[in-house]
């Protein structure tokens, strides 16, 4: 039934499509959309390397330059984003509570994973940011681009390693004409979220149209929204909470109807508050410090395990940035030039620079090993307290000074320069090199010394003095002549002195360093019985390597958050590879042959074979059906191989010793040299109607991974062990009568993903009046997302909307726009559509009500209005405004179950709301 009503609603967007420009369109080879006269060359298309009049049979879609002006943008991603297929994985929104890739933009194809898509810049690969081979695309300069491509299906025999779920291809517009400029201001409904653009873009041919040379940048400053409570849905303070009234376990009562978790607003941490608390129970407790030296009885609310609704508590979500603040700055230039007939040099040269920060959460002290034990005989103890002669835990938030806040910096750079040319009638060839240079800082300021905060709150009086206890012992070797005692009873009582002591900024920096060279030759082989056969061939060689350093209290682990970690590794690969195309039936029916294989070798995982085999096939001439299957793959990262051992320790319980309690055990934190490389079987089938200005195509798509790269916990790794899992009990270094010794953390290739779905896409345009009006839609069905990240039983997250398992995300998105063109002005709007869903897939009534689990629909509408001046070169200037969210829908509560209870999903919803902008562009 499920399926079927969301068939009903494909059915319905159909009807509605009629669109051009769509929101993401599907652009034949020999289409080009250069801004301007250009002539009919042949335009490559991202889903195959073969250069002639084919169009490959890996479903494509492309975002032109219309869409990005029509949506007022200030960056590319943010369109891209908004294509069904994509979630919102790493964005200034959704990583608030990112401790180290806060404010980046990051796309994620079909949610497998912002590295399982593969980032290109005109069709070659971008640097990386971090470890993880992450492409952050704010480092585009995007008034440059003509238009982004995206290959959605596997893409590994093309391109390469990480084409898992498919290709974005950034091109630059190479045959500009004119100076673009552009400069635009927008802000949200409630005066915050503000954003400045400034951009311009040159481009000129000259020597007769010989050469041709591109100058383009941009300056983005984004002030976000840097507290949540800014938001009145934050201000509830939901929580999902446990629910004291389920009575499940008890045996005379099983299922009784009664959920074991509920929502719950105002809620508040049951366990700190910013005063200093002491939980319930013992001669010490449930009592509440103040600043004037006196200790109260504690004000409960409702408690609910780790929070309660109501009373004395912390709130730490409020600190939290909403939309992290971000400011960027790009420049490009790119030169072509013909240096002998049929022979051309091209150059490029970009850097880029951005800069976030935002706060994530104010510090904390929660008790465990290391948590802040007060004696009795501490100075700054009310004497009523200190009386009854008992040490207790102290539970603390910390606001007297700012939240810990990360501040990330990258900047970018990369070269590009090479020949390409033609030879004979119908020959081209390609040599390249480049070089990319990533430097990526972060810095954790106000973080927590976790031992210094032990240490200074640790306090004793030794005469007139109040000093730490480390400092007044007979042991000097125990000394600590830095540390300064803490007050930390009461909000606002710490000294300067002691706050100066208990945090400090956490450094670690990265650089990345990308080399590749490449070469390719194609063209016509030989006239086959239905048409020319058409080849390409080439190889590439890359070399990456990393570098990441840290400050020695990060090294240390010292810090209450992040603790990164110094970081060497590098890896080389060598591949080769070869694409055809045979045409196997002529005439009024065509059917084409599409395969490809590539080779490569690599210095970690070794040798790898990727292909891809498609047809397509058109019986008739407005009808044309394609499908691939395709083997793909992903490498390890440098991150997840090269991690340096840090010795770690925890509390293991023994299921090989019963009796034996919890004990604490080694668990060493490694990389794994031995990884080998994730492998996909990607299928696409589809198919593409074409009736004059209508053109519609949908596309069901599955693609199998396996041996995807994760981790376990160590309790997981014992407990999977005891369970008969053999290979995982190599982890694993037993002591005498099968005590546990050490427990070993580090990736392997155990995760499964097995996802299924049906893309759909129409456009239509039509003259009316005295313009032209289009109609569009795209949408894309989660038919099921089948995951295992670290092996096990898969999970079906597709309608998983809350964010408890990994990887949820709505079943099914859905985009419709139009657009009108007069002479003199213009219109567009559009509509995102986001399926209901639930908060948990595995909650059933006994976990949580319906009324909560279940999660409805939200629709955002967008719209923007231009008017133009004509000047006398008959390009002019325009200005235009629009509204992002013009219902200013909130987003539906879901609390996220984390210390910081955040109120919804980041990554799937709109957190700024109604937001407005005004702009000018002018062409000359």
């Amino acid at each position: 039934m499920i399926f079927r009503s969301r068939i009903k609603r494909l059915a319905g967007v159909a009807l509605w499509a009629i669109a051009a420009p769509a929101l993401a369109q599907t652009v034949p080879a020999g289409a080009p959309q250069a801004d301007g006269d250009v002539d009919m060359e042949i335009i490559t298309v991202t889903g195959t390397r073969i250069k002639g009049n084919f169009e490959a049979p890996t479903p494509v879609q492309s975002i032109g330059t219309e869409l990005i002006d029509q949506r007022g943008t200030t960056n590319v991603a943010n369109v891209i984003n908004e294509i069904p297929a994509f979630t919102g994985t790493l964005t200034p929104a959704s990583t608030n509570l990112n401790s180290r890739q806060n404010g980046v933009n990051v796309v994620d194809l079909r949610g497998l994973g912002t590295n399982r898509n593969l980032v290109l810049v005109n069709g070659r690969r971008s640097t990386p940011f971090d470890e993880f081979e992450n492409v952050d695309l704010n480092v585009v300069p995007s008034l440059a681009i003509e238009r982004v491509d995206v290959v959605t299906g596997g893409a590994s025999a093309a391109y390469g390693s990480d084409a898992v779920s498919g290709v974005i291809n950034l091109i630059y517009n190479e045959r500009l004409d004119e100076l673009k400029l552009n400069a635009q201001y927008g802000i949200s409904d409630r005066g915050d979220a503000a954003n400045l653009r400034l951009s311009g873009a040159w481009g000129s041919f000259f020597d007769e149209g010989r050469g041709h040379i591109l100058l383009a940048a941009d300056y983005d400053d984004n002030k976000g929204i840097p507290k949540a409570n800014a938001r009145g849905w934050q201000r509830r303070s939901p929580a999902i909470v446990s629910n004291p009234a389920d009575t499940d376990g008890d045996s005379d009562n099983p299922s009784d109807g009664i959920p074991a978790f509920m929502f719950r607003d105002n809620a508040v941490l049951f366990i700190a508050s910013p005063n200093g608390v002491t939980l319930p129970g013992g001669p010490v407790g449930n009592l509440e410090f103040f600043s004037d030296g006196v200790a109260r009885p504690r004000i409960l609310g409702d408690v609910y395990g780790t929070f309660m609704s109501g009373g004395s508590g912390s709130r730490l979500a409020d600190q939290t940035a909403l939309v992290v603040p971000t400011e960027r700055f790009n420049v490009l230039a790119a030169v072509s030039y013909e240096v002998a007939g049929g022979v051309e040099a091209f150059g490029e040269a970009s850097f880029a620079r951005s800069k976030s920060r935002g706060a994530l959460v104010n510090a904390f002290s929660f008790g465990g090993d290391r948590g802040l034990v007060i004696k009795p005989e501490n100075p700054y103890l009310p004497a009523d307290v200190a009386a009854l002669g008992q040490s207790f835990t102290l539970y603390r938030t910390f606001e007297e000074f700012d939240p810990i806040t990360s501040a990330s910096r990258t900047e970018s750079m990369r070269f590009v320069g090479g020949l390409k040319g033609e030879f004979g009638s119908n020959w081209s060839w390609e040599v390249s090199a480049q070089y990319g240079q990533t430097d990526f800082s972060n810095k954790q300021y106000n973080n927590l010394l976790v031992d210094n905060l032990v240490k200074a709150a640790d306090a004793v009086q030794v005469g007139d003095d109040i000093v730490c206890r480390v400092n007044a012992d007979a042991d000097p070797l125990n000394n600590d002549a830095a540390c300064v005692p803490i007050n930390v009873f009461g909000k606002g009582s710490p000294s300067q002195g002691a706050i100066d002591y208990i945090t400090d900024t956490g450094v670690s920096k990265t650089r990345i360093k990308q080399t590749v060279f490449s070469a390719e030759i194609g063209g016509e082989l030989f006239e086959g019985w239905a048409g020319p056969i058409l080849a390409t061939v080439g190889g590439e060689h890359r070399k990456q390597k990393l570098h990441r350093t840290a400050n020695a209290p990060n090294d240390n682990e010292e810090f209450l958050i992040v603790n990164a970690q110094p970081l060497d590794g590098k890896y080389d690969v060598t591949e080769g590879f070869a694409e055809v195309v045979i045409p196997l039936l002529a005439g009024d029916q065509r059917l084409d042959f599409n395969g490809a294989a590539r080779y490569t070798h690599y210095s970690t995982v070794g040798n790898v074979v990727t292909w891809k085999a498609g047809l397509t096939f058109d019986p008739i001439d407005i009808l044309r059906f394609r499908g691939t299957i395709s083997r793909d793959i992903r490498a390890p990262s440098i991150g997840e191989t090269f991690v340096e051992t840090v010795l770690l320790f925890g509390n293991l319980s023994n299921p090989f010793d019963p009796g034996s309690g919890t004990s604490l055990v080694r668990v060493p934190l490694s990389g794994n040299v031995n990884l080998s490389e994730e492998s996909a079987l990607t299928k696409t089938l589809g198919a593409v109607l074409s009736l004059g200005s209508f053109r519609a195509s949908i596309d069901y798509w599955d693609i199998n991974l396996k041996d995807a790269i994760g981790s376990l916990s160590p309790q997981d790794v014992v407990n999977r062990c005891f369970a008969g899992e053999t290979d995982i009990c190599s982890l694993i270094t037993f002591g005498p009568d099968d005590s546990l010794f050490e427990v070993r953390q580090q990736n392997l290739n155990l995760g499964t993903y097995k996802l299924r779905g049906l893309d759909f896409e129409a456009r239509y345009s039509t003259e009316l009046g005295n313009g032209t009006l289009g109609l569009g839609a795209v949408a894309s069905y989660l038919i099921h997302k089948k995951i295992a990240p670290s092996g096990g039983t898969p999970l079906d997250v597709a309608g998983e909307l809350g964010g408890r398992n990994a990887g949820g995300m709505p079943d099914f998105k859905a985009t419709l726009s139009a657009n009108y063109e007069a002479e003199r002005w213009g219109a567009f709007v559009q509509a995102r559509y986001i399926d209901g869903g639930v908060y948990d897939v595995t909650f059933g009534p006994e976990d949580l009500s319906n009324e909560d689990n279940n999660v409805g629909s939200v629709i955002y509408v967008d719209m923007s209005v231009k008017f133009k001046f004509e000047s006398a070169n008959g390009k002019g200037t325009e200005i235009y405004a629009g509204v992002d969210n013009l219902f200013d829908r909130t987003p539906p509560v879901l609390p996220v179950d984390f210390i910081s209870n955040s109120a919804t999903n980041a990554s799937i919803y709109d957190v700024i709301g109604r937001k407005y902008y005004v702009g000018v562009r002018a062409r000359f």
